[in-house]
């Protein structure tokens, strides 16, 4: 009798090492994608030692149930690991799930386990822990080419993934989307990925991308940070943009052609680029340069920079900076939260902050108006054609206005809470009063108008020649 307590005992251990084993496998191919096709094997193993432990009498009818044939390696890994579980109490077995992963995948592994929190999950350690290759499930690129004439159009429809456009001298449209997920963060994550639909279609010079999700739109979105898509584009140089994803950067290079492009919280990078831009994202920066065209550009949650643009240029953020260098034609920039500074440029500027200070140095006429900071202007050569060379007005600060020597303007300046001065001989009208407020009157003559307002600052006029610093 005691024999047969002894077999019995040992039949259960060798059950439970077997489930502690499966349970082991399963999870580590949930987690790193390996063992792919291997399921119906840990089903089967695990539904032969169900039927066995329940002719043993060792679990209760109707506790555990078996596993179904489509069951996932998640499934088999909690099944095998509650069953295990209920065994544990009888048989007093402890496992020894780090020193089957020590074994796996090496001593530096468990070195990294080493670090995390002795209280935490096993699982949640593991995946932290895995290099991230192990845990990157990678499909198939897609690779296509279509000939097409210049002048033509690409559009692109993307819920997730970065836009990457390039000229090349051949007639060609070249597409590569590489489409990757990392499950290390999120197991689920290479399931949402198999459930990106992507259709291209070629009419004539023009070519179509959509990349959407199939199902509930909420469950991609959650997931978005563990899925990597990468759209690589090469299009012809003369070529039409129409460029949008939800999640994803977008970088266009040396395109000639009206480009649209659209994200919602990543990056705009646009270069070389000659034609009309319509630029947007809500949640990112936009990065143009070498442009030569209009542009308007608008995010409500980063910065805007330019730099050497021949075209008149629209740019509005909500909660960063503009910053504009080498424009030829008129800036009108707007902001809720930051700095707005445009430097050697030649055209007109309309310039406008509600929290932050302005600094210019423009040829043409300077709109400029901040609610919360002072603004510095330098007129290089303003144009005698003009009504209006400078009209600058500030809530919060003052203002340091830097003209020519030669300039012929007539001035009309005033404070609130501070005081006028000048470099400039300015001939007031004799029946006129000079007070420290305010100053009317003409330099050189006469000329446009300069209009300057400042409340809880100072107003500073001075000749370029002899500027100093404050």
């Amino acid at each position: 009798m005691e024999q047969q307590t002894q077999e019995r005992q040992q039949e259960l251990r060798a059950l439970f090492q077997m489930l502690d084993h499966t349970a082991k496998i399963a999870e580590d191919a949930a987690l790193t994608d390996t063992f792919s096709g291997g399921e119906t094997r840990c089903i089967t193993q695990f539904n032969n030692t169900l039927a066995r432990l329940r002719a043993l009498n060792a679990v209760p009818d109707g506790l555990f149930d078996e596993l179904h044939t489509e069951a996932s390696f998640g499934q088999i890994g909690i099944a095998c690991h509650q069953l295990a579980a209920y065994l544990n109490e009888g048989l007093g077995t402890n496992t020894d799930a780090k020193g089957w992963f020590a074994s796996f995948f090496g001593e530096r592994f468990m070195e990294n386990l080493a670090e995390e929190a002795a209280d935490k999950p096993l699982g949640d350690m593991i995946r932290k822990a895995v290099p991230d290759f192990l845990t990157e499930t990678t499909l198939e690129d897609i690779v296509e080419a279509f000939p097409v004439a210049p002048g033509g159009k690409l559009k692109i429809d993307a819920d997730c993934g970065g836009i990457d456009v390039q000229s090349t001298e051949d007639d060609t449209v070249s597409v590569r989307i590489q489409r990757a997920a990392q499950i290390k963060a999120d197991r689920r994550a290479a399931e949402i990925l198999n459930n990106l639909d992507v259709q291209i279609t070629h009419e004539a010079s023009d070519v179509k991308i959509e990349a959407k999700f199939t199902g509930n739109a909420k469950r991609w979105q959650k997931r978005k940070n563990g899925l990597d898509v990468q759209f690589d584009i090469l299009v012809p140089r003369q070529y039409n943009l129409d460029l949008q994803t939800v999640y994803g950067d977008i970088s266009v290079l040396n395109v000639t052609g009206d480009v649209n492009v659209e994200t919602f919280n990543a990056g705009l990078r646009l270069q070389d680029i000659t034609g009309r831009i319509d630029a947007g994202t809500v949640i990112g920066n936009i990065d143009l340069k070498a442009f030569n065209g209009d542009a308007v550009l608008q995010t409500k949650g980063g910065n805007i920079t330019l730099a050497d643009g021949t075209g008149d240029v629209k740019a509005k953020t909500s909660g960063g900076n503009v910053q504009a260098t080498h424009i030829g034609g008129t800036v009108n920039a707007e902001t809720s939260g930051g700095n707005v500074t445009l430097r050697e440029s030649k055209g007109g500027a309309d310039l406008k902050t509600a929290g932050g200070s302005i600094e210019v140095e423009n040829d043409g006429p300077v709109l400029a108006k901040t609610s919360g900071g002072s603004i510095r202007c330098q007129l290089q050569e303003a144009s005698t054609h003009q009504n209006l060379l400078l009209d600058l007005e500030t809530m919060g600060g003052s203002i340091n206005a830097s003209l020519v020597p030669d300039i012929a303007a007539t001035v009309e300046a005033k404070v609130l809470g501070g005081s006028v001065t000048t470099e400039f001989p300015v001939t007031v009208e004799a029946s006129g009063t000079v007070k420290p407020d305010q100053l009317q009157g003409t330099i050189n003559g006469g000329g446009p108008l300069l209009k300057l307002r400042a409340m809880g600052g100072n107003i500073i006029l001075r000749k370029t020649d002899d500027e100093t610093e404050e």
